[in-house]
């Protein structure tokens, strides 16, 4: 399995930051400062799961979680939004919309290794192909 994270936000200090931390725990994070940008690499690498700000060029991360989740190939990869973004609504939107959790700023960078760490795990439960080959009963 690739351990490669796309992160989408428009702020350098939190891409360094999380690329830090996920660096730390061996995973290979790649890096957009927009969501066009995102969703381009997303396509091109398909990753075991991203992290999208709310608020950045390029249509923002909503449009791009949107883009994602209508993209048969892309529908069941964990996303995970990571954003200032406060308002009821929007974390509505995005947990409605298809992501797998929604984490405010400021974060502490153990927790989102955690929090991230549990969508990437549940995800690949949830889709493992079944195993095959005799069914033992007793």
């Amino acid at each position: 399995m690739k351990r490669c994270i796309v992160i989408a936000d428009d702020d350098p200090t939190i891409i360094s930051l999380v690329k830090l931390r996920l660096g730390m725990a061996r995973y290979n994070v790649m890096s957009a400062n927009d969501a066009v940008t995102a969703l381009a690499m997303v396509q091109a690498q398909e990753p075991v799961a991203v992290i999208l700000d709310v608020q950045m060029p390029g249509g923002g991360g909503l449009a791009a979680l949107a883009n994602m989740k209508s993209d048969p190939r892309l529908s069941q990869l964990p996303v995970m939004m990571l954003t200032g973004e406060r308002n009821p609504q929007t974390v509505m939107q995005a947990m409605n919309g298809g992501a797998n959790d929604y984490m405010l700023k400021p974060f502490n960078p153990d927790l989102l290794l955690d929090r991230l760490s549990r969508i990437i795990k549940s995800s690949a439960m949830v889709w493992a192909k079944p195993v095959t080959g005799p069914v033992w009963e007793l």
